[in-house]
């Protein structure tokens, strides 16, 4: 049975719905960009995309009689260029650790700030959803270098061809340093990455294979590792290399999972790609393949629960939609599309019925709250900003670059809480301060930073730029609807409404002129001495500081 498409209306509500699910927070200026779009169209706009991000860059410095100085750390490299092509080096092993650690976190803030200023298209969001996964710790990776490089192979095959990026992560340094591929060996065989990639990249947990096939995988991947150094000892950008003579060059036998499929073993410098790739090949010949991979996609951008019906009706034609595209190079990007314009995915019972994740919510309240940020000349104060914003993500429960094991956030598999698990008695202050702090106080920068034009810089969400994109900010009431349609994902009363605008808009009067007066004077010379006039951006602020801690802004 093929899967239903989407033939309804598709006004405001729909478009709302499709962009909280594909970009971190839906703004009124992301309504605006798409209005009087079709659905295809939509779509279309945000599954094109190319991955135009430039490196991070050194924003970090060392301390020199108590000041800073970028000479002090990484000297290397010249302050606010790129750091990934130079090797890592240093006369001590704590001056390499202390470089790495200064170029990790350049590489974390610089990720961060790639999902603060995302493009209106789903790459930032498919990324994380890689990421998580097939995700690698990156601080427990410890190179920077390789992480970077990680990260690149994620977002250019992002909507690619599934088998090739299952191939690409299988031989990438950062995934060999993680899950020890790059011990494994003819004499020790490593079953880590042999038993992850079967059971949370490919097939699932219980799916059919067995023990003595993640015995016969770990064997199939033996050779393959990670060097850092040339054929003298000097240091070099990070490379993978084969190492034929540590490759178990015996055949392979599967079990009857896999058809009772036999790999014959291979010797010489071909040896791992050929084992490899008839290894993904057997792999990939397993339907259990596409219907794991669909619910994957599923639980990240629809809902976490899978029933009977959803089974049936939707992960079962996507899942054949996968297979019938198996060889194409955009693979990916025909079922996330088939996905995303399906009758199910803009059915009632879907919309807002998620808690958001961290990223959604901490980012999305940036962009609908017009968070300014640093410009690329302040760059240092950019690096800043962004890690103050890392920061504020790992508090609110989700670490982008350290998810709690090799299966990723147990919100997008940890049955039957799924997305709950994203807001408990702990997470919930930490997720309602940290929207607090934002739209009450924003970021700063201090007087201790490097670069002049960085320092004492305050970024404050810009409230009144936000009511003025309003269809008519002057009017109370179209000033609070239109509000808790940009901040709630759940529809509130007419009652809940009349508060908000009698407790904040009209500080307890009656008369709806009280806030259009007000309001008016203000807009027009922010300078006033009218008494009332000058309250605006502090009633502003009171007004979305209330509905920034109501339980409706964690939904989407």
């Amino acid at each position: 049975m093929p899967l239903t498409p989407y033939t309804g209306p598709f006004n405001t509500p729909e478009l709302t719905h499709l962009l909280r699910r594909t970009l971190f927070g839906c703004t009124n200026a992301d309504l605006a960009h798409f209005n009087g779009q079709s659905l295809d169209q939509t779509i279309d706009e945000l599954l094109t995309f190319a991955n135009n991000t430039t490196p991070p860059i050194k924003a970090y410095w060392g301390l020199v009689g108590g000041n800073p100085d970028p000479n002090a750390l990484d000297p290397q490299v010249p302050f606010g260029n790129t750091w990934v092509d130079t090797v890592r080096y240093g006369n001590t092993q704590q001056e390499i650790t202390d470089l790495t650690g200064a170029r990790l976190q350049s590489f974390a803030w610089w990720k961060t700030g790639l999902m603060v200023q995302q493009e209106r298209n789903l790459r930032e969001k498919l990324v994380l959803f890689w990421f998580n996964h097939m995700p690698t710790q990156v601080f427990q990776v410890f190179n920077p270098r390789v992480s970077y490089e990680y990260d690149q192979l994620l977002r250019n095959q992002a909507l690619g061809n599934f088998r090739q990026l299952i191939h690409d992560v299988s031989t990438s340094s950062a995934m060999l340093l993680y899950l020890n591929g790059y011990l494994n060996t003819v004499t020790a065989p490593d079953e880590n990455y042999g038993r992850e990639l079967m059971e949370l990249f490919t097939l699932g947990e219980g799916s059919g294979y067995t023990e003595s096939d993640v015995q016969a995988a770990a064997r199939v991947l033996t050779g393959w590792t990670v060097r850092e150094a040339d054929a003298l000892g000097d240091p070099v950008l990070p490379f993978i290399t084969f190492r034929a003579s540590q490759h178990d060059t015996t055949n392979k036998q599967f079990s009857s999972f896999f058809n009772n499929t036999l790999i014959q073993g291979q010797s010489g410098v071909t040896a791992g790609e050929l084992e490899l790739n008839a290894f993904l090949d057997m792999i990939m010949a397993n339907d259990e393949v596409s219907r794991f991979m669909c619910r994957n996609i599923y639980r990240f951008f629809v809902h976490g629960e899978i029933d009977a019906a959803t089974e049936a009706n939707v992960i079962e034609p996507l899942a054949e939609i996968f297979r019938d595209n198996a060889a194409a190079p955009d693979q990916l990007r025909t079922v996330i599309r088939a996905l995303l314009t399906s009758d199910h995915f803009f059915s009632p019972e879907i919309r807002a019925c998620m808690i958001m994740a961290p990223a959604d919510l901490v980012i999305g309240t940036l962009r609908k709250l017009k968070v300014p940020m640093p410009t690329p000349a302040q760059f240092e104060a950019q690096y800043s900003v962004w890690r103050d914003v890392y920061y504020l993500l790992a508090y609110s429960g989700q670490n982008i670059l350290d998810p709690p094991n090799v299966a990723g956030w147990p919100a997008y598999y940890q049955t039957p809480s799924f997305d709950n698990i994203w807001m408990d008695t702990a997470t919930y202050p930490a997720r309602n301060n940290t929207v607090l702090g934002i739209t009450y106080n924003g970021f700063a920068t201090g007087d201790g930073l490097y670069q002049p034009e960085s320092r004492n810089l305050v970024f404050k969400a810009d409230l009144l730029g936000v009511v003025a994109e309003f269809t008519d900010a002057t009017d109370p009431n179209v000033l609070v609807s239109e509000a808790t349609s940009l901040l709630f994902a759940v529809p509130v009363s007419n009652g809940v409404k009349a508060q908000l605008k009698t407790n904040y808009l009209l500080l307890g009067q009656t008369n709806d002129v009280y806030w259009t007066d007000a309001y008016e004077i203000y807009v027009a010379d922010p300078n006033t001495t009218n008494m009332t006039a000058q309250l605006v951006p502090t009633i502003l602020v009171g007004l979305f500081v209330d509905m920034a801690g109501a339980a409706e802004t964690q939904m989407h």
